[in-house]
């Protein structure tokens, strides 16, 4: 198996690259610096510049590049988020099309996230749920389009949706100095919703899309058992052996530019109902197990 990953020298990247290579599989990463080498990738090869991407000889294409979410939200901010999914995702799928069938790869694994759901409060959402309202649940919809759109060309498109990675690096990277501090609270209320999971699952999550041949659509990739955010505050706290007490006001959320809060106020209780349905066993299903496991590896 040889499977092309974009996004590959990012957090889940680096652990989709190492679940792969646990699998045998053969990597070829895809970076705007084709020139710089990639820990455990076989071959790196260019993305973007204009230039076509080189889709050859892939069984697999993994996608995952984007414009992180993390800053301020201007109109240049949310144009760059924006572009980087949807109009990369539609060029890639372009880049698809222009090959002959025979060297299409067979299956496109396209990233989305649970901010598709919008914000629903304590609703179960599985993959079925109608999509939500706001500025990330719009781009949610979008870019599932534009990969959806390859299932014309003959590609089975899997489109898993997200949760929050957890692991060393990605938010809790950020987090961890905040509440070491003891500076640490819920977000507004802290009964907003949080679907999260493992970044070892997620990786598995990704590779069983490329791997088993049924799946295919959408797919949520979150862990069974979503915590509010008040439970993750004080259960990532307690993992720390600190306290956190120090709320953030949901009215100063609210003021940041672009509608950047509703990321932190949305809710969204994401139920895995695909994952279950072909059998996948989370590593981490509790929280609290998987954020002492974190805190243990750091």
């Amino acid at each position: 198996m040889k499977v092309g990953i974009t996004g590959a020298s990012g957090f889940l990247g680096s652990a989709l690259i190492a679940q792969a290579n646990g699998r045998q599989w053969s990597v070829a990463a895809f970076s705007r610096d084709p020139d710089k080498p990639i820990e455990g990738a076989d071959e790196v090869r260019s993305l973007g510049g204009g230039e076509k991407i080189d889709l050859d000889g892939l069984d697999a294409l993994i996608h995952l590049a984007g414009e992180p979410l993390v800053g301020l939200w201007t109109k240049e901010k949310k144009r760059r988020i924006r572009e980087s999914r949807v109009g990369l995702t539609s060029a890639l799928v372009g880049d698809i099309g222009s090959l002959s069938r025979s060297r299409r790869p067979p299956v496109l694994v396209s990233a989305s996230a649970v901010g598709y759901y919008g914000d629903r409060g304590d609703e179960w959402l599985d993959e079925e749920a109608d999509v939500g309202f706001g500025f990330l649940a719009e781009v949610c919809r979008d870019w599932e389009a534009a990969a959806a759109k390859a299932s014309r060309l003959g590609v089975r498109v899997v489109t898993p949706r997200l949760g929050l990675v957890l692991g060393k690096g990605g938010l809790l990277k950020r987090l961890r100095p905040i509440f070491r501090a003891g500076l640490g609270g819920p977000l507004g209320k802290g009964d907003q919703w949080m679907s999260w999971i493992h970044v070892e699952d997620a990786a598995r999550v990704f590779l069983e899309c490329v791997a088993n041949d049924d799946v295919t659509g959408r797919v949520n990739c979150a862990a069974p058992n979503p915590a509010t955010n008040r439970e993750f505050t004080r259960t990532y706290a307690a993992s720390l052996k600190r306290k956190a007490f120090l709320r953030v006001p949901g009215a100063a959320l609210k003021r940041l530019p672009g509608g950047m809060g509703r990321m932190f106020l949305d809710s969204q209780r994401v139920a895995p109902v695909v994952m279950r349905a072909f059998d996948y066993r989370w590593l981490h299903e509790d929280l609290e197990s998987a954020l002492r496991a974190i805190e243990a590896e750091t």
